[in-house]
């Protein structure tokens, strides 16, 4: 394989970005403008939360002057000269250009992105800041985002609902007297399209008056009409909260416990606490409200994760016991989310340097695609069911390298590093004239990264 495509996947794994490298060609586009604003998020305002005296949004200016845009669902081809810059801190890379951490969620035209000091609402075809949500209390990890190394832990992009979007990050809570500093999951909701803060809620995560929150993962696993669900992992240590939607009151914490995807009314998680078997793992369902124990699947797992899928499956990366290695094989198992029962399961690679099944990406529609030892699968999202398969050398046809999906499209590149689109249902091509190499996509626009190989560029839908 040529091109930008492999030139990422060769230098993902290394550590280290210098500070002032600049890479020529690493995505498709226009020139790369200087980002508009830095991740610091600020604003006054009041707070809507009884008794909180934290600042809340500030909003720009009103939507009745947002400019008319072209729309297509899905699209298929961007318009590369008309690339527009958002903030450096909506995302870290490789030296290659290769997207390594996301922190942002795009929905429709608006970037919702997450910092180590709040969040905020970028309209992604004018680059113009739409609100800003500011986090009460000290950074937990302040330099998190600000590179230039590749770092893969850090928040996770928020979660956006109709009425709320919501993210979590840590933060350091300062000693008050003789009680020490502690450092607490916080998770922030705000109304979707002003930015109103609704609540704050802060879990203490630590005890320890010198613990810090440097290399934590925290996220926002789900949010239903009841309950926010978040998490916050670091160096083995896991921790799941449920809080109320309305108002952010603890409704339940859960230690050892990884919460990894929300299925109606019930949570799916990894679950690190399974009695004697200390070195093993399983997936234990949740009431999403109450934390009340449903069903437990995959017992005696090596290593477990949550895939992001359909919810109607609950998709998991397992390693487990086969009999052909000591060390474990890998597999794709579709678990029904009412039961625990299994539907399918997909048989990966083996052995003691064998992480994970493989990559998938689920199209938010109808289709989850999977790559997995050098072949790329479609697969009905809902029924686990195979749909198409690559390479297929009967049509002299090879797999593509996958960047996203999105309403039945797959984007990618070719062997030959230029971009594609494909059929998500199919695997069919449908044009090699995508224009740009998207993370994101929306009806509106497509996010890629810029000739420089680190800032957000959105570019708009040309067809």
């Amino acid at each position: 394989m040529t091109g930008r495509a492999q030139m990422r996947r060769e230098l993902a794994t290394m550590t280290c970005l210098v500070a002032v490298i600049t890479v020529g060609g690493c995505s498709s586009g226009g020139s790369t403008p200087q980002s508009r604003q830095s991740g610091a998020v600020t604003g006054t305002g009041t707070s809507s939360t009884a008794g909180a005296n934290a600042t809340t949004a500030t909003t720009s200016a009103s939507t009745s002057a947002t400019p008319a845009a072209k729309t297509a669902d899905p699209p298929t081809v961007f318009d590369a000269d008309a690339g527009v810059a958002l903030p450096t801190s909506a995302l870290s890379t490789n030296i290659g250009g290769g997207v390594t951490t996301r922190f942002l969620t795009l929905r429709d035209r608006t970037a919702y992105i997450v910092a180590p000091t709040g969040m905020t609402a970028v309209d992604v075809l004018t680059g113009k800041q739409q609100w800003a949500a500011p986090i009460e209390g000290k950074p937990g990890d302040p330099d998190n985002q600000s590179g230039p190394f590749v770092n893969t832990s850090g928040p996770r992009p928020p979660v956006v609902t109709d009425k709320l979007a919501v993210a979590a990050v840590p933060v350091v809570m300062p000693e008050q007297g003789t009680t020490p500093a502690y450092i607490t999951l916080t998770v922030l909701a705000a109304d979707a399209s002003t930015g109103k803060k609704m609540w704050q809620s802060d879990t203490k995560v630590s005890t320890d008056q010198y613990a810090d929150a440097r290399n934590a993962v925290t996220k926002v696993v789900g949010v239903t009409d009841k309950a926010v669900i978040a998490g916050y992992d670091k160096d083995g240590q896991h921790i799941t909260v449920a809080l109320d939607a309305a108002t952010g009151s603890t409704l339940w914490t859960r230690t050892d416990y990884a919460g990894g995807s929300v299925h109606g009314d019930t949570l799916a998680g990894v679950d690190y606490s399974v009695g004697l078997n200390s070195g093993y793992k399983q997936i234990t369902a949740l009431d999403a409200a109450t934390g009340q124990q449903k069903w437990v699947a995959a017992k005696n797992s090596y290593s477990l994760d949550v895939v992001s899928a359909d919810p109607a499956l609950v998709v998991i990366d397992q390693k487990a016991e086969v009999p052909q290695n000591a060390s474990g094989g890998m597999f794709l198992v579709f678990l029904d989310p009412a039961t625990g029962a299994e539907k399918a399961r997909l048989v990966g690679d083996y052995g003691s340097m064998v992480f994970s099944y493989g990559d998938c990406y689920y199209d938010q529609q109808s289709v989850l695609i999977c790559s997995s030892s050098g072949v790329l699968t479609g697969y009905d999202s809902a029924t686990a069911q195979k749909l198409w398969s690559l390479p297929d050398k009967t049509a002299n046809r090879v797999a593509p390298s996958v960047l996203a999906a999105w309403h039945g499209v797959l984007y990618g590149d070719t062997q030959g590093g230029k971009p594609i689109a494909l059929d998500a249902k199919t695997g069919k091509d449908l044009t090699t004239e995508v224009g740009v190499e998207p993370y994101w996509v929306s009806k509106y626009a497509a996010i890629s990264v810029g000739k420089d190989g680190r800032t957000p560029m959105a570019y708009p839908v040309k067809k």
